[in-house]
């Protein structure tokens, strides 16, 4: 029988015991590797469902959201807009002024009566706490406009003498004097009061005839007035009839 030599020997002891270390030494490795693992994962998972912090909200000034609640202007508005300048250039181009109303003295006569008359002589000259002036009855108390006028402008309070009128009525107060009015307003409703209430035709010249005898009065506030009264027949005259 042939003898083995010494060192084959030992060199197939050592590769058995080099393959089972490395089995012996593999299998624990992948003990380790296992038990690892959900070591790692477990440590990975509260970094895997932990959300992502959110950036809180700035809030939003009340400019703005008042700007962005506002309704937006429509396409069309700023398509008619865009023509206003134009519109207006034609407007003051095609358009002529309005003529110039010019009140008449009858018109403003009526005013200053209803104003300042009408509470003593009625709504329409019948009289009241003062006496009548309608048909015709102020004509035959004051023939003359002057005579009225000065009545008039004087009142009772002013007046020198104890009678008034071509009727001689006695004087008894009561009658304010309307120096407060202008001389178009005060000469206005006294021909109100003879045309439009008792009827008289205006007479141009019996008007300038009155103007002259109340510049020669001997009161110098009726002899003042009267310079006034002069430009205000002047104007009537280039007035229509009837206004």
């Amino acid at each position: 029988m042939t003898e083995i030599p010494e060192h084959l020997l030992a060199r197939s002891r050592a590769r058995r015991g080099g393959g089972a270390g490395a089995e012996a030494s593999t299998t624990p490795a992948k003990a380790t590797s296992a038990e690892a693992a959900p070591a790692a994962s477990a440590k990975a998972a509260p970094a895997a469902s932990a959300a992502p912090v959110a950036k809180k909200a700035e809030p939003v000034p009340p400019w703005v959201e008042a700007a962005n609640g506002r309704r937006k202007m429509p396409v069309w508005a700023t398509a008619a807009l865009a023509f206003l300048p134009l519109f207006g250039v034609m407007y003051m181009t095609t358009n002529d002024d309005p003529p110039v109303t010019t009140l008449g003295p009858l018109t403003t006569g009526a005013t200053v009566f209803s104003t300042n008359c009408a509470g003593c002589h009625g709504a329409t000259g019948g009289g009241g706490a003062g006496p009548a002036l309608s048909g015709g009855a102020v004509l035959g108390t004051f023939a003359d406009p002057a005579d009225q006028v000065r009545w008039v402008l004087l009142g009772s309070a002013n007046w020198d003498g104890g009678t008034y009128g071509d009727t001689k009525k006695a004087l008894k107060g009561g009658m304010p004097g309307w120096a407060t009015l202008t001389a178009g307003e005060l000469l206005a409703v006294v021909r109100h009061e003879r045309e439009t209430l008792s009827g008289e035709e205006y007479d141009a010249e019996a008007w300038q005839a009155a103007v002259d005898k109340l510049k020669a009065d001997a009161n110098p506030t009726v002899a003042a007035a009267a310079e006034e009264y002069q430009a205000v027949i002047d104007e009537w005259a280039t007035l229509p009839a009837g206004t």
